[in-house]
């Protein structure tokens, strides 16, 4: 019996210390919105794991109140700690549009990864360009913003044409990042039913293929600048992928090293570059003469440093109209939000929901505005 005993305690003292490290990479990802990558990267890259750290402490926290021990208070602390944070990572609310209201415009966001031009989904040409534009005219948005779109002429993969007719609008922005030949066109792209009285394009010094646009749309008689981001991706490949799926596989251990180093160098030069790009964008939107709509794929988590400057100021229309985690990342890596639709305090979301259809390694994410009274 003194042995089981014994052998009981050594298992607690162990779990409180795997406890314990839990709780201090959690405290650490508090520390991701604060600092920028390019000053201290480690919190940046744990921050990532966040919805998984606040998992296994609340985890701890069960598990410490059933064995009637005041160790619970550890990570229940940690996490009121954080209290802020876990809110601007799952949504509350769930409001409703008023449908007495006539004047609110659906509006919605996608990255469609080139419509697969590549064939990623599936074999046959143009099946998920098709699917896209079915789904979206199923959705029947007033205002649409693609990231990763493609256009080719009308021999190749066209998409604008074959859009505009199933939209029924004239109205569209549409700026090329890169641009392969004369056939093969690769940028962003927002497309309206109000018609676009400007366009602006945002260009970072430190990519090529990531960028931002500005379209100002006049709606209702009022002006609404919407801005529309891709920002720096991390570029893993499909062997980084199955290193991290396959990383507790002791047959791969001489690899590893090299692997993780690879694997890092990727994710820390992918935070820095998007801190940088996040600064560029902060700037445009807060010099915005019109309330703005922003939107897109930041390629961050809302515990990140990017998307504590790009959203300074406005609503996060998830966290205002959406509930639960919101996922809109459909890849390999679970629990991640990395899609947003922002907005300046003059309008009001409602409806906002992720569409959980298989076209992309992105969902769709569509809310429906209102202008309000409110100031800016």
């Amino acid at each position: 019996m003194r042995r089981i005993r014994i052998f009981r305690t050594g298992i607690k003292m162990l779990l409180l210390i795997v406890n314990i490290c839990f709780l201090v990479l959690l405290l650490i990802s508090y520390c991701a919105p604060i600092y920028s990558p390019d000053v201290f990267f480690f919190p940046a890259i744990i921050g990532l794991f966040y919805p998984i750290l606040l998992i296994i402490n609340f985890a701890f926290v069960i598990f410490w109140l059933i064995q009637l021990k005041i160790y619970f208070l550890l990570s229940l602390l940690a996490i009121i700690a954080g209290w802020n944070i876990m809110k601007k990572n799952i949504g509350t609310n769930k409001n409703k549009y008023p449908e007495e209201l006539q004047s609110g415009f659906k509006y919605l966001s996608y990255n469609v990864r080139l419509f697969d031009q590549f064939k990623w989904v599936k074999g046959q040409d143009y099946f998920t360009r098709d699917a896209i534009f079915k789904f979206i005219a199923s959705e029947s948005p007033d205002v649409l913003s693609f990231q990763e779109f493609f256009h080719g002429d009308e021999n190749y993969f066209p998409t604008i044409g074959p859009f505009i007719k199933m939209q029924l609008t004239d109205y569209y922005h549409v700026d090329y990042s890169k641009v392969a030949g004369k056939q093969k066109h690769y940028g962003l792209a927002t497309f309206s039913r109000f018609p676009i009285v400007n366009k602006g394009s945002i260009r970072f010094a430190n990519s090529t293929s990531n960028s931002g646009i500005y379209t100002d749309i006049v709606i209702n008689s009022d002006t609404i600048r919407v801005f529309n981001f891709h920002l720096e991706s991390i570029r893993l490949s499909n062997a980084d992928y199955n290193y991290v799926a396959e990383f507790i596989d002791p047959s791969i251990q001489s690899q590893r090293n090299s692997s993780s180093d690879i694997i890092l160098g990727k994710f820390k030069k992918a935070f820095i570059k998007r801190a940088e790009q996040a600064r560029i964008a902060a700037e445009y939107i807060q010099k915005s003469p019109y309330p703005v709509i922003v939107s897109g794929d930041f390629n961050d988590t809302p515990i990140s440093y990017s998307y504590h400057l790009i959203s300074k100021g406005l609503d996060d229309a998830f966290l205002k109209a959406g509930r639960g985690l919101g996922t809109t990342y459909a890849g390999k890596i679970p629990f991640i939000r990395i899609d947003y639709i922002l907005n300046s305090k003059k309008l009001t979301s409602s409806n906002f929901t992720i569409h959980k259809v298989s076209y992309s390694d992105h969902y769709p994410i569509s809310c429906i505005f209102w202008l309000n009274n409110k100031s800016d």
